[in-house]
């Protein structure tokens, strides 16, 4: 092997600075891009509409029990007829716990009520049993309260929903809104101190296919007009609460988005992402639009729910489990995190007389403790009901963050105590990085990046090695393992690219699964449909890809980078076993067992396309999926015939760029 002289080596090394250059330049770029995107200070196109001085007249937060009322949310109680039977029971259990105890004004309710899957956990539909527990343990909660419920759907209950107005959509007949209201839909509650507007947001696919192909929610012109329509109704209102089962980033629309929609909302209250497993419990953050964004956690297994205030137009909350008492939700002074000075009066809080907690326990309080900044305040004394008030004098704290510490026990020896930070000049902390990362990105957008991104890199990759006309150009002269493997893995992918037939298949098929159908299934009952990485036509509807770009990048990285691999390593070996007619006959045994193991990796591969082509598309759309399925099924095939030529081409011929300057092809 002959290696680079020292001027081609120092070419090397300018081309590599270059490259170096280039990469931070654009990695700087994507990083700045990155930290636009997920800050959430208020861009100037919503900075003009803040809201820090319009309660000037407005009453004083004080000692009264006036101006205040609570809710409660929950989320993803996934109600199921085969697993963790006690969903229901618990949720009845709740009711009977907690809501004579917190006596909300509403309870909402935001989506997957019922779990919709089989008991082999991978098919999917509407089963009426569910519906009937659920219904059967609303109307049990509504005996314990006089609260309005408000629920909404969520991906698993649309799964296998044609039309919204069909008799598979069980959501209009079971749940307590649905019979009123098809889809999103706008609530008023009126208080003796304002008007307070509940946006419900119906996001789910229409229609709605089985799983798991509605695990983005899709807003098209129509319904996104509906949601604005909405949107102008509640501006009369003192504050606007959304609610909804997607996160913003979950959601596919045009843009300026739904952010942009519900721009005038204090809040967007979600579910669907179940804490991602508890890896992100809290899971809150700021949109540039000063609209907070908080997902809940799940029902089904965590049995979390929420409790929310609203003080003198000051949003407030806490979240829980089925079990903890007592409940302690301080709304003044509010946590500085969740500071929204474009839609409350936060000036209200330096302005404030008292500090206010709300307490909730089964048994009597008998103590409320008090320390700022690890002081002790005093102890608030009860003003009415779950209301407790402690004077203070807000003027005399410094800027800046402060924090408060709230200790409650009672009568049953339960104890809580909260810690927050507040501000009396609208300072706030900084939002924790993958909370607001999940929450501001736009997932879709960025599923849709990647993919492109891997397919542009694969194809640049390969038309490059086969436009190299010397092999020696990629080469280091070095003789470290690192070195070596990377000579041995550039000759290798080389030949990939040097073997026409092979490369024009290999990028054929990449070519197919961006562009192309990937299979026809039964996508609804009775419905076929026909999916491409970028989205599914059935019945008459363009559903844009989400969730399919996930899958499309899985493709490729489990199937196309790996059979290009074992392409270049069995053309590789192949052309060892040529060259090994000229040395001893152990030399020659060696390079054919080691032809015949390099097949090991190509089986486990078949084996593994085989396995998901059977198994994966057909379990939840049908026969019809796997018998016209030509990216899953197809890529067995493509594969065995690559392999084919691979043992049968003209290794010569795709050996011939080794050294020299050209080649002959």
């Amino acid at each position: 092997m002959k290696y680079l002289s020292r001027n081609s080596w120092r070419s090397v090394i300018m081309k590599a600075f270059f490259v170096v250059i280039g990469t931070v330049i654009i990695l700087s770029v994507l990083w700045a891009a990155l930290r636009d995107a997920l800050d959430p200070n208020l861009t100037s196109q919503y900075e003009a509409s803040r809201r820090l001085g319009d309660r000037g007249e407005g009453p004083k937060m004080d000692g009264s029990p006036d101006n205040i009322f609570w809710m409660v949310q929950l989320s993803d109680i996934h109600i199921s007829k085969f697993r963790d039977l006690k969903r229901g029971p618990d949720l009845e259990q709740f009711c009977r716990d907690y809501l004579p105890v917190i006596q909300p004004s509403l309870v909402l309710i935001t989506g997957d009520l019922t779990d919709a899957k089989t008991s082999d956990d991978r098919t999917s539909g509407q089963m009426e049993e569910e519906w009937q527990i659920y219904r059967h343990a609303i109307d049990t909660c509504k005996t314990f309260t006089s609260a309005t419920f408000l629920d909404t759907r969520g991906n698993h209950d649309a799964f296998d929903v044609a039309e919204v107005s069909g008799s598979s959509n069980l959501y209009r007949k079971y749940s307590v809104m649905g019979t009123q209201h098809a889809l999103s839909y706008h609530h008023q509650h009126v208080t003796p101190f304002g008007t307070y507007s509940f946006i419900a947001v119906d996001a789910c696919p229409v229609p709605g296919p089985r799983r798991p192909f509605n695990f983005f929610g899709y807003l098209d012109d129509v319904r996104v007009h509906q949601l604005e329509g909405l949107s102008v109704e509640s501006g009369g209102s003192n504050l606007t609460v959304w609610f909804g089962h997607y996160p913003t980033s979950f959601i596919v629309q045009d843009p300026p988005g739904i952010r942009h929609v519900m721009r005038n909302g204090v809040a967007y209250l979600c579910g669907h992402l179940h804490t991602l497993g508890d890896h992100v419990t809290k899971m809150f953050t700021r949109h540039k639009t000063g609209t907070l964004e908080l997902e809940l956690g799940d029902w089904k297994v965590n049995r979390v729910l929420r409790v929310l205030a609203v003080d003198h137009d000051l949003l407030t909350f806490v979240d829980a489990r089925l079990g903890d008492w007592p409940l302690v939700l301080v709304t003044n002074p509010k946590d500085a995190l969740f500071l929204t000075p474009r839609h409350q009066p936060v000036d209200a809080i330096s302005q404030s007389s008292h500090i206010r907690v709300l307490v909730f326990s089964q048994s009597a309080v008998v103590s409320v403790e008090v320390y700022i900044d690890d002081s002790y305040a005093g102890r608030a004394r009860q003003s009415k009901g779950p209301l407790y008030t402690l004077p203070w004098e807000p003027q005399s704290l410094t800027s800046g963050l402060h924090s408060l510490r709230v200790t409650v026990k009672d009568e049953a020896g339960s104890e809580k105590t909260v810690v927050q930070p507040f501000s009396v000049d609208g300072t706030t902390p900084t939002f924790a990085f993958w909370p607001r990362f999940i929450l501001m990105m736009n997932i879709f957008d960025l599923s849709k990046i990647t993919f492109g991104l891997v397919v542009f890199i694969y194809v640049l990759l390969m038309a490059s090695l086969r436009q190299c006309s010397t092999v020696r150009s990629l080469h280091t002269a070095s003789d470290d393992i690192l070195s070596r493997l990377w000579n041995t893995w550039v000759y290798r992918l080389l030949l990939v690219a040097r073997t026409g037939t092979i490369y024009y298949t290999l990028l054929g098929f990449l070519l197919y699964i961006t562009f192309c159908p990937w299979f026809v299934g039964e996508f609804m009952t009775g419905h076929l449909g026909v999916l491409f990485v970028w989205g599914t036509f059935v019945k008459g509807t363009f559903i844009p890809g989400s969730l399919t770009y996930f899958y499309g990048i899985f493709q490729v990285l489990t199937f196309n980078v790996p059979l290009t691999l074992i392409l270049g390593t069995t053309l590789d070996l192949r052309r060892q076993e040529v060259v090994s007619r000229h040395v001893p006959s152990g030399w020659r045994r060696t390079t054919r067992w080691r032809l015949l193991l390099a097949d090991l990796p190509f089986c486990l591969l078949v084996v593994f396309q085989t396995y998901v082509a059977l198994t994966e598309f057909p379990t939840n759309y049908g026969t019809t999926a796997m018998v016209v399925s030509p990216v899953r099924g197809g890529s067995v095939l493509v594969a065995v015939i690559l392999l084919y030529f691979a043992h049968a081409t003209h290794i010569k011929r795709s050996c011939a760029v080794n050294t020299n300057g050209h080649t002959d092809q």
